[in-house]
């Protein structure tokens, strides 16, 4: 495993979500860990796991599974779960952007002091790009998300899945009026909370040509899939994502960290 490779990291940052709502119903999801500087503290930081607040709506519990530390590396092997209870899940909302933050270094330090140190990468705010630069991109452009589809996922090496596409409508447009965006791509239920990228290895285009290197930028959240419903009530997957665009998190969290005291 090359953990030095940017696509493998990105795996180790989502975790698939598991959800027993209040009626008896169950859900599964995709969450991401998202971390962020607290102003004014230098050298401290705030990990949150990010997921569609439809996920964990009305929730009795949630179960998440991360992946065991060994020398610095993901040991495959060992999984642990951990159990969250509703109102933790549903503490930080954001109501019109479909979107949930859980703190979760309670829970990192916990499996630390039961001597079940977990591996994990997080997504940081210096991944969204500026409204310049979503500007500058070009109105299709390759996309890459990550979690755990209908529930799927390599649950032997505990692995997501990744999947890719096309954006269906600009990133820079707010498709409907609203902060999204379209994206062409296989979204099935459990996507729900998987983080967005625009990941370019060897080269890509630009305003400026076509540009030699590597370029990642977190670009939004699936929220949902589009489905038709058929004559006979059964319903068909359109293979279109709606994503919420990531500025709108940006906002969410930085709203959230003035609200909490942090020693």
């Amino acid at each position: 495993m090359n953990l030095n490779n940017i696509g493998t990291q990105l795996l180790f940052t989502t975790v698939p979500i598991w959800v027993e709502k209040n009626a008896g119903s169950q859900a599964s999801g995709t969450g991401f860990i998202y971390t962020v500087p607290v102003p004014d503290k230098e050298n401290v930081t705030v990990p949150f796991l990010i997921t569609s607040l439809h996920v964990v709506r009305d929730a009795k519990r949630g179960l998440i599974e991360m992946v065991e530390r060994k020398n610095q590396e993901p040991n495959k092997d060992k999984k642990v779960r951990a159990e969250i209870d509703g109102a933790s899940l549903q503490k930080f909302m954001d109501a019109e952007n479909d979107l949930a933050a859980i703190p979760i270094a309670p829970i990192i330090n916990q499996f630390e002091a039961s001597n079940h140190p977990v591996f994990f990468r997080t997504i940081s705010p210096e991944l969204i790009p500026d409204k310049e630069a979503i500007e500058k991109l070009g109105a299709i452009e390759e996309v890459t998300f990550i979690g755990y589809p209908s529930g799927i996922y390599d649950e032997h090496n505990a692995a997501p899945l990744t999947r890719r596409g096309i954006t269906a409508s600009p990133v820079w447009n707010d498709f409907q009026g609203k902060p999204m965006f379209i994206i062409d791509a296989g979204v099935f239920p459990g996507s729900s909370g998987s983080p967005v990228f625009i990941y370019n290895q060897g080269s890509f285009a630009t305003d400026q040509g076509i540009t030699v290197g590597t370029r990642l930028l977190f670009i939004g959240i699936i929220s949902e899939t589009f489905l038709r419903k058929r004559t006979d009530d059964s319903n068909v997957f359109l293979g279109l994502g709606k994503v919420i665009k990531s500025q709108k998190l940006k906002e969410f969290i930085s709203a959230i960290i003035k609200t909490i005291d942090i020693n």
